[in-house]
């Protein structure tokens, strides 16, 4: 097949979480199957250096080629919408007031270069209104469904070239008398995926998760189908890791002691049970949950390595300038959030949603073993030790409550002191789990199959 992927990130070229990542390990998956793949996305600031200029089309001035091993990257160059700092925003966080107005003319250009592709995979609400531009078949994936692009109807209308019976009262692009690019992408497209089971379970249910879009989803002949995202275990790999202070496999974990030793100096923390998170300090994120505990459970041993930033860095911080040799906080890097993996005893993510996921999945790599919130992708790649013994890589609670995480912590803990053959065998079977991208591209080329015969 010809496959076009439509995003507006893709790692490393242009990247701010997991998105990116995800994009790069399917077009990667899917080209290694023996399918060609084109990824487009727009030409940012910082993109400048990459690429082979070709001629334009509509909104863009020209077109780069830049070859990523098998995947052929597109950069589409409009620099009155992508000239500018940041991807979304000047700072991270920040979004462009005229999101409407950049990405419906990067869908444009998409749509125009899809033309002679088999099928055409779009990437959240960026690329939704491209649903609305192209008779080739669609796959909309949604990786984050509280992040629409709305903007005002008459204008995005007008920018689309959307007909009538799209924009009337009711129709795939209007949402409340405005145009909503998220909608379009799942009322159009010809088949809805997302990136896990669970999460797809709860689109169609939770308002709170799908952006007020669950009733567009169930009048859908097709429900979405949920898909988990992979990682590259070769990237990831802690028996190659040079980035690490010891390397070490399922079978030498005594080396990784070396790492955690490492993650403890770094921080300035006394020895104790480690609990590590790298990610954004949001309330979608859950670390929230701790506050009422943190101060007990640091009493009874728990230590709390925590890397990023968001609006909760008011609060994190308050723990570690409350107890310095127990909390400690920094900003991201690619080498910490290595060394966390590596080095903590456990990974928690007490999420009061989350789509997939990626973080437990490089930690099980790692030998951290996962102590998070049993929601979305989390349910699917996290089974608690208590539920199912044999088949355990972790510990889950489900009601997002602050005394159901500070139980399963100290569940944790109490594991890490008592049982060290039962820890042991949850660590090597995180790091042996088969998390590959080759899994989700599998199941992606069914996707494509499939929306080419729907279509």
């Amino acid at each position: 097949m010809r496959v076009l992927i439509a995003a507006s990130e893709y790692s490393p070229l242009a990247r701010t979480g997991g998105l990116g990542e995800a994009v790069a390990g399917i077009a990667h998956g899917v080209a290694a199957a023996g399918h060609s793949v084109r990824v487009v996305i727009p030409r940012y600031r910082h993109l400048h250096d990459f690429g082979d200029r070709y001629a334009g089309i509509g909104f863009a001035d020209s077109l780069w080629l830049h070859r990523d091993a098998n995947v052929e990257v597109v950069l589409v160059d409009d620099p009155d919408s992508f000239d500018r700092p940041g991807i979304y925003g000047d700072t991270p966080g920040s979004g462009y007031q005229d999101q409407w107005d950049r990405f419906g003319r990067f869908s444009t250009v998409v749509a125009a270069i899809a033309q002679d592709v088999d099928v055409v995979h779009l990437h959240d609400a960026h690329t939704g209104a491209v649903s609305l531009l192209t008779d080739r078949p669609t796959v909309f994936t949604v990786h984050n469904a509280v992040y629409p692009i709305v903007g005002p109807l008459q204008e995005a209308s007008e920018l689309l070239g959307a007909d009538e019976r799209s924009t009337n009262l009711g129709g795939p692009l209007e949402w409340y008398g405005e145009a909503n690019y998220l909608k379009a992408g799942m009322a159009l497209a010809d088949l809805v995926t997302t990136v896990s089971p669970t999460f797809a379970k709860q689109l169609l249910t939770d308002p709170s998760v799908s952006g007020g879009l669950d009733g567009v989803l169930n009048a859908r002949s097709q429900p979405p189908i949920g898909i988990v995202n992979g990682i590259d275990p070769v990237a990831w790999n802690a028996e190659t890791d040079e980035s690490l202070a010891s390397m070490f496999g399922p079978d030498q974990l005594g080396a990784r002691l070396a790492n955690r030793e490492m993650l403890i100096e770094m921080a300035g923390i006394d020895d104790g049970v480690i609990f590590g998170n790298v990610g954004r300090m949001s309330e979608q994120k859950g670390l929230a949950l701790l506050d009422s505990h943190l101060d007990s459970l640091v009493s009874e041993g728990a230590r709390f390595v925590l890397v990023g930033s968001g609006e909760l860095d008011e609060m994190v911080d308050g723990w570690a300038n409350r107890h310095p040799q127990a909390v400690w906080h920094g900003p991201y890097s690619e080498g910490l959030n290595r060394l966390v993996a590596a080095g903590t005893d456990c990974y928690v993510m007490p999420s009061r949603f989350e789509p997939c996921g990626i973080g437990q999945m490089y930690a099980m790599r790692y030998g951290s073993i996962p102590v998070v919130r049993l929601t979305g992708g989390l349910a699917d790649t996290v089974i608690d030790v208590d539920e199912i013994p044999d088949l355990a890589t972790g510990f889950g609670f489900r009601a997002f409550e602050p005394i159901e995480m500070a139980k399963t912590i100290r569940r944790a803990m109490r594991l890490f002191r008592t049982d060290q053959p039962t820890w042991t065998s949850l660590q090597r079977r995180g790091m042996t789990t088969d998390f590959s991208w080759a899994n989700a591209a599998s199941s992606y080329i069914k996707a494509y199959e499939q929306a080419i015969r729907l279509s």
